[in-house]
């Protein structure tokens, strides 16, 4: 028996839940598509910005976290219309 506790986009864990699979590589294989059909149902959202699952054993001993974390990262070399340019000395 394995359990998968689960992190939405507003950061709540559901209850764990049991799922029996041969073996612990099979049950990260699951977690991987799980976690796949959680970010098609949305992608993770600010402040959170992650979406993960915990794997655990039978005694609910972690095994393995998966998390898809959405990061924004500006481009700071982009030219803003409007916006002060610093002037290159010639």
């Amino acid at each position: 028996m394995f359990y998968f506790r689960t992190t939405d986009q507003e950061g709540f864990s559901a209850e764990d839940r049991g799922f029996e699979f041969p073996d612990e590589e099979a049950a990260i294989t699951e977690a991987k598509v799980t976690l796949a059909e959680m970010a098609a149902d949305g992608l993770p959202r600010h402040p959170i910005s992650m979406i993960g699952i915990q794997v655990f054993d039978q005694e609910r001993v972690l095994l393995i976290e998966l998390r898809l974390v959405l990061e924004t990262i500006p481009n700071s070399n982009r030219r803003v219309p409007g916006a002060h340019q610093p002037q290159k000395v010639r």
